[in-house]
Formats: structure tokens, C-alpha cells, sequence
């Protein structure tokens, strides 16, 4: 396959839509295309062809660069049925918002991928099993958040164009001759596709260690820094009673002293699909390190004080 045709069903026998929604919508379309090539590890360039009447017709091209040859032969073959389904089947309409569930989500998917891409160049592998592998291919690409993130942007401009009633996709061979079934969707569909903007779950760290490198003697919203797992960060301190103990000069900061205490990423999807840390804030401030002295600040008593009467009540309970 070397073509997907890409046709807009415009009412009242219309051969002409809003130019920019039209380049909107394929700007996306195309990174829904290039995230799945990048996915597969297939190295492809994409071209238009061009434009033909009936609605709004058009031919997307994909080309197979010259340092693909060693590339998995099959997959390529089978390269526009799984665009074609990824753009057309209903999947799944929401992101996933938990960051360590979709990093093993993501790397378990990895895996398949893989495996399903070795399966499929076995010599002796069916038509039918060969069809089951493309399916499920399809199915774990779809459900990734920056496929459903771009596939969405795609239709939300669609919905824009009063005129669109509908889309399809049909795969062609280099002759511009059908391979296989049109896939359609209804505009009324549309929003079965589309998923809203969140916010990701934030990322907690206990007991995480950062040594400062400045902090905020004076009141104010400015920012500390500091360095964490060996990179430089900037936080917002949200321990109060460890803020007033700074601003009160209770605390003092030499060189190379660091803090115990529980750090928050909060995170959100960009315009592209990426997981971005939007704010880095530190609670709980248990522990500050100076040198070989350990200090354990008021917070930390409390929690100390805390989890020893848990350990109490849970011994009192047992017996």
C-alpha cells in the first residue's frame, strides 16, 4: 500500500471548504501519521497529491526513505490499514491522567509492539493471523495519549466546517485502485473522537532529598532552588512552618546543606500531546542535612509523633 485517499463529504454537492480549518486539521492528521511511524520505528516521508472533486478528494502518499530497506517489509504493507483504522475506529475518549500507570502502560505497549512486529515476519504466518496482529497493532497505537490527543485536535477542526458531513479513508495501491473497503465516519461521530484538555495527576516523591542551592529569606511568591536527583530545580515552598522558620532566621543555609521532605510534580498535557512538569512544590519539610549534623525540623516531630501513636493504637487494637 501506498496511498490512503482521504475524502470530505461536503453537503450540497459543495467541491470547496474554510481553507484553514481544511490545513488545521491535516497539520494534525499528519502527526497522528508521524507518531505512528515513530512507533513502529519506520522511517517514512508523507506527500499530497493532488486535489479531486467529489466532495473534497485527496491522496496522501507515503514514501519509504532509502535507509528503510532493512525495515520490517510486512508492516509496511500493512502501513495504510493501520493508519486508515487508527483514524476511524472508535477506541478509547479519554487520556490517561495517572503518570506512573501510562509510563508502564507505555513501556508494556512497547513490548507488544514489538513482539506483534516479530510475529508478523514469520514465513509461514496466515493471512488470518497475519489480519489479527494488524488489528491488535492498531488497537495498542490507538489507545496511546498522543495519538488520541492529535486525533482529537483533527476532528475538533472538522467540526468547525458546517459543510463536512462526513470522512472516509480508502486504501489505494500506486495506481490510485481501491485495496480495500471505504471507512466512513459520520459527523455526527465526531465527538465520540474528541477528548478534553486535563490535567495529569501529579507525581509525589516521599522522603525526597534536596540540596539547596538558594533559598528564599524574605516573604514573597519567588521561588527556591535547588537540586534533585542531580538536576537543578525551581519550587515553591509550601511547608509553612518551615517557611516561618526560615523567614525568622530559626534556620540557616551553608553550602551544601539539604532538606527531607515530600516533592510534588504537577503535571498537564501540551499542545503536542506531551506530559510537561508545569510546577515543582515541596510539603512536609522532615529533615535538614548539614554535613554529618541531621536536624529534624517541628514537621518532622509531628510526623514522627504521629506514626508512633499509629503504631500504638494498631498494638492496643490487636490485643
Amino acid at each position: 500500500m501506498e496511498k490512503l485517499e482521504l475524502h470530505y463529504y461536503l453537503s450540497d454537492k459543495s467541491h470547496s471548504m474554510d481553507a484553514f480549518v481544511k490545513n488545521k486539521a491535516e497539520a494534525e492528521l499528519l502527526k497522528v501519521f508521524k507518531e505512528i511511524s515513530d512507533i513502529l520505528e519506520l522511517d517514512l516521508s508523507f506527500e499530497i497529491e493532488a486535489l479531486k472533486e467529489g466532495g473534497i478528494k485527496e491522496f496522501i502518499k507515503f514514501l519509504k526513505k532509502k535507509k528503510n530497506r532493512k525495515q520490517i517489509v510486512k508492516i509496511l504493507a500493512f502501513i495504510g490499514v493501520i493508519f486508515s483504522g487508527v483514524l476511524t475506529n472508535k477506541i478509547s475518549d479519554n487520556f490517561n491522567k495517572n503518570s506512573e500507570l501510562e509510563k508502564s502502560q507505555l513501556e508494556e505497549s512497547q513490548l507488544n509492539i514489538k513482539k506483534l512486529k516479530r510475529d508478523l515476519e514469520k514465513e509461514d504466518i496466515s493471512e488470518k493471523e497475519s489480519t489479527f496482529i494488524i488489528e491488535n497493532l492498531t488497537m495498542i497505537i490507538s489507545n496511546t495519549d498522543k495519538i488520541k490527543f492529535h486525533r482529537s485536535n483533527f476532528y475538533s477542526h472538522l467540526l468547525k466546517e458546517n459543510k463536512i458531513e462526513q470522512i472516509s479513508t480508502t486504501e489505494l495501491d500506486e495506481n490510485n485502485k481501491p485495496i480495500s473497503k471505504e471507512k466512513k465516519v459520520l459527523r455526527e461521530d465526531f465527538n465520540k473522537f474528541i477528548v478534553h484538555k486535563i490535567k495529569i495527576d501529579s507525581e509525589f516523591i516521599e522522603d525526597a532529598n534536596i540540596e539547596i542551592i538558594s533559598p528564599v529569606l524574605r516573604s514573597g511568591k519567588m521561588k527556591w532552588r535547588g537540586y534533585y536527583d542531580s538536576k537543578p530545580i525551581s519550587f515553591n515552598l509550601l511547608d509553612l512552618g518551615f517557611k516561618n522558620s526560615v523567614l525568622n532566621r530559626e534556620v540557616s543555609f551553608q553550602n551544601g546543606t539539604s532538606i527531607k521532605c515530600l516533592l510534588e510534580f504537577e503535571k498537564e498535557m501540551d499542545d503536542e500531546g506531551n506530559i510537561k512538569t508545569t510546577e515543582i512544590n515541596v510539603f512536609d519539610v522532615t529533615n535538614i542535612f548539614e554535613g554529618e549534623t541531621t536536624i529534624l525540623t517541628k514537621r518532622g516531630k509531628e510526623i514522627k509523633a504521629e506514626k508512633k501513636q499509629i503504631k500504638l493504637d494498631f498494638g492496643t487494637n490487636e490485643e
